[in-house]
């Protein structure tokens, strides 16, 4: 089960970006149009709902990828080493095959993730390239990547065909800078170094090149990719190239297949909120005694409910498996030779509010967050069950956003582990984010310790997406999470749960919509 339950999870582009994130100690965020990586936080676009194993293998590789980078990448050294530009596509080569190796020492799993990777990206393409210098960049990057994929071998020697017939001692010479990148690259200095050692021989057999008729337009025709490009020529616009005419490197081909899986219309595709900022004070003292009261009833009713089987010390017994140790008891005619695993009932729940303070909620964002905070009293009264709470949406990302503005947020107001308090009074404002704030909820709790996860939804109407937010339900329930919404004067969260939501309109109507919703599941 267990086994099953990782698998839904790693089909899940949110869920893998999230448990990545955690893996390597970086953030992961999921939303507008670009790809990219600001050396602390790796962005990915917004993408179908329906992701394909292929876009998930190619998300999945780009994350682990930049956080190679992120984590093993001296950038630093980078600036100051300026190289060319020559020098920093061949360093790059170098470079992104160093970092992976780091990575896959510390994440051995990640290994068999970048030589799909490699094979998916370089194993199936047709060198039809005329341009003999372009020929040897394309010869560098096989060559390293053939040191983990051997598949590529034949495409490489195919290349190194062509580039010995153009260029001839060339490729001996390389072979001898990429055996010392093999043995000894330790480090984005050694990159470098190594780098400019290759453009240095390339220099040097231009030097070596004889000079060829055609006058000034032969030059013309080593343009990359252009047919009959003359190797001293084509040689000399390779040295002299800028970034612009290098082709790209891994990453920059993960980013740009990225970008083009992105839908049209962002509303309908898949995102996940980014924490932002929210405003919150203590609630009204009036408003305490009523809280209380519907805290200990809800209290009262939902301290049978939230128990969930956990396991105790194995008993002696007279079935279930034969433990060694108790055979002595056999001669003494004791038939307690058998060991069974016992069982408590306990509590064992992780509970997490996801509180709608959309603009619409003006006029029930009193009777919202009474009603949350007397959830979440209640919840914090009954030992074993950890409570959290996150509203949305809230302000600019802490993190400055995404490139194409500030996207869907939310912000913890109470995370798991945190002593309750009272700061629960706050503004409605905003549109209603519900799938993209829930998304964000589940990368929460996946990772939490508790045998049961469930999620309460308080809302008052529809979200801006109802396939988004109806794919996040539907996609943590697969993972075992319980989602259950609670109608704030309002009845359209049933369209979303209609099995599994009730609707209130006042405080004193909350301990019998929940414990109505709640103990049919609960009691399974």
């Amino acid at each position: 089960m267990i086994d099953m339950k990782n698998q839904l999870i790693m089909r899940s582009l949110p869920m893998v970006a999230s448990v990545l994130g955690r893996k390597y100690g970086v953030k992961v965020v999921i939303g507008g149009r670009g790809a990219y990586t600001d050396g602390n936080t790796i962005h990915l676009p917004a993408l179908p709902l329906e992701c394909s194993e292929t876009l998930i293998g190619l998300a999945r590789g780009y994350i682990d990828h930049e956080a190679a980078h992120i984590r093993e990448t001296r950038f630093d050294w980078l600036r100051l080493a300026n190289l060319t530009p020559l020098e920093m596509h061949v360093w790059n080569t170098f470079e992104d095959w160093r970092v992976e190796h780091r990575l896959a020492r510390l994440f051995p799993g990640c290994r068999s993730n970048f030589n799909w990777l490699i094979r998916h990206l370089f194993g199936n393409a047709s060198e039809n390239s005329t341009n003999p210098a372009m020929a040897i960049l394309n010869w560098l990057l096989l060559s390293v990547r053939a040191w983990d994929v051997p598949s590529l071998t034949e495409q490489r020697d195919d290349v190194g065909d062509f580039l010995e017939a153009n260029y001839p001692g060339l490729i001996g010479r390389l072979n001898h800078v990429l055996i010392k990148v093999n043995a000894y690259c330790d480090s984005t200095q050694d990159c470098i170094l190594y780098a400019r050692e290759v453009v240095s021989l390339l220099k040097e057999k231009l030097a070596s090149q004889p000079r060829q008729n055609g006058g000034s337009n032969s030059g013309n025709s080593a343009e990359k990719g252009t047919p009959n490009a003359l190797p001293s020529d084509a040689l000399k616009r390779l040295i002299r190239f800028d970034e612009n005419d290098l082709p790209d490197d891994l990453g920059e081909l993960l980013a740009g297949r990225l970008r083009r899986e992105t839908p049209k219309e962002l509303d309908e595709s898949l995102h996940v909120a980014q924490v932002g900022i929210k405003k919150t004070k203590p609630l009204e003292a009036e408003d305490t005694a009523a809280i209380r009261r519907a805290s200990i009833a809800l209290r009262t009713q939902l301290q049978g409910l939230l128990q969930s089987s956990v396991m105790t010390r194995s008993k002696v017994g007279r079935n279930g498996r034969l433990d060694a140790r108790q055979l002595h008891r056999v001669s003494v005619a004791d038939a307690r030779v058998f060991k069974r695993d016992g069982q408590r009932v306990g509590i064992d729940t992780a509970v997490h509010i996801l509180l709608d303070c959309s603009g619409s909620m003006r006029r029930r964002i009193a009777l919202t967050t009474q009603v949350c905070h007397a959830v979440a009293t209640a919840l914090d009264t009954i030992d074993g069950i950890s409570g959290a709470v996150t509203v949305f949406p809230a302000g600019s990302p802490t993190d400055g956003g995404n490139d194409n503005g500030t996207g869907p947020t939310v912000c913890p107001i109470l995370r798991h582990g945190e002593r309750l308090h009272a700061n629960f009074d706050m503004s409605a404002t905003g549109f209603t984010p519900l799938g993209e704030a829930l998304w964000w909820v589940l990368q929460q709790v996946q990772p939490l310790h508790e045998s049961r996860k469930i999620i309460l939804i308080l809302t008052d109407g529809d979200p801006d997406s109802f396939n988004l937010a109806l794919d996040a339900i539907e996609s943590g329930r697969r993972f075992g999470v319980e989602i259950y919404g609670l109608g704030i004067m309002s009845e359209a969260i049933s369209k979303l749960l209609p099995d599994h939501s009730r609707t209130i309109n006042d405080l004193t109507e909350l301990p019998p919509a929940m414990f109505g919703m709640l103990c049919g599941a609960l009691l399974k």
